[in-house]
């Protein structure tokens, strides 16, 4: 999974990015938003596997806390990848410097 460990956290803050900005851009009513929006959503549908991905291959949880993560990261997509990357993470895949 270590392979993996940087490339996941650059998708969600790159999809972040992309939420920020087209929010923004919807406000402005800048005509290119909605584009920028589906961009964000396919980018952010990246990082959702990739964590998936982890949160499968990981020994360190048992099945209940799998399902339970597994349902937080798909309903609260953004919100949860928040409290996955600075709270949960670690948890799940350990430190990646070993």
């Amino acid at each position: 999974m270590k392979n993996w460990y940087a490339q996941t956290k650059q998708a969600f803050f790159f999809s972040l990015m992309f939420y920020i900005g087209s929010t923004i851009l919807l406000v402005l009513k800048v005509s290119i938003a909605p584009i920028l929006f589906s961009f964000s959503l396919a980018v952010s549908m990246i990082w959702v596997l990739l964590v998936l991905r982890e949160i499968m291959l990981s020994p360190r949880i048992s099945n209940q806390e799998r399902l339970l993560l597994i349902l937080f990261i798909i309903l609260l997509n953004i919100f949860a990848g928040i409290v996955y990357f600075y709270l949960l993470r670690k948890r799940v895949i350990g430190d990646p410097k070993n």
